[in-house]
């Protein structure tokens, strides 16, 4: 075997290694229930999240974080009951 082919078997071999062990997707920690159940570490994540939305905004459990304080919070004007204001007529 020549030297040449040792060393392309080699770097083969090692390349091969590298990509086998590169990391999986990342899995959350905490389902949306999780958050739900215990506001204390749902507003920890979330405030960790909105902090550095570049490199944590898009992880499963900042989505999770963001679902749950969704669902908890009041949520957006159009699902409020009416505030009960007089009519514009009216002075």
């Amino acid at each position: 075997m020549s030297r040449g082919m040792l060393v392309l078997i080699v770097l083969a071999t090692l390349v091969g290694a590298a990509v086998s062990c590169s990391p999986g997707p990342p899995v959350a920690e905490h389902t949306v229930s999780d958050y739900r159940a215990d506001a204390s570490l749902r507003r920890e994540v979330f405030a960790r999240c909105l902090n550095d939305p570049g490199g944590l905004g898009q992880t499963p459990d900042c989505v999770n974080a963001r679902e749950a304080e969704r669902l908890e919070s009041h949520g957006s004007l159009r699902d409020q009951a009416p505030v009960g204001l007089a009519p514009s007529g009216r002075r």
